[in-house]
């Protein structure tokens, strides 16, 4: 049972649309997520599992997570460090990308602008 009402208006829209437009869509989410993945191939990312989002390790690469998250910024890429409201007692040391509305093509040039922030 979802405990939130903005889980229960997604689970409720979900059941109305049917299976073929829920399937098509997270077949979509699962495209972005690998696309994601394969940009940050050989980098330090965890997965999401589940979720529109994963965490990058901004710590395993020297970075503190707000500078990775700066240094993101110059490179058009919003990535939220896991510090403050969103981690600050587990999670410090990432930057959280979301790629659950991010066309293919966008994501497609993460690879390239995180290795240019990293440097």
């Amino acid at each position: 049972m979802l405990d939130n009402g903005f889980g229960q208006v997604g689970a409720a829209a979900a059941l109305r649309i049917g299976g073929d437009d829920v399937r098509a869509a997270v077949a979509e989410w699962e495209r972005r997520h690998e696309e994601l993945a394969r940009q940050c191939e050989g980098l330090s990312l965890v997965p999401a599992h589940g979720g529109w989002s994963a965490l990058f390790d901004a710590e395993a690469c020297g970075l503190d997570a707000p500078e990775l998250s700066r240094r993101l910024l110059e490179q058009k890429v919003a990535a939220t460090p896991m510090t403050d409201a969103w981690g600050a007692t587990v999670a410090t040391r990432y930057v959280r990308l979301v790629f659950s509305n991010e066309p293919i093509a966008r994501l497609a040039l993460l690879g390239e602008r995180l290795r240019r922030a990293l440097a």
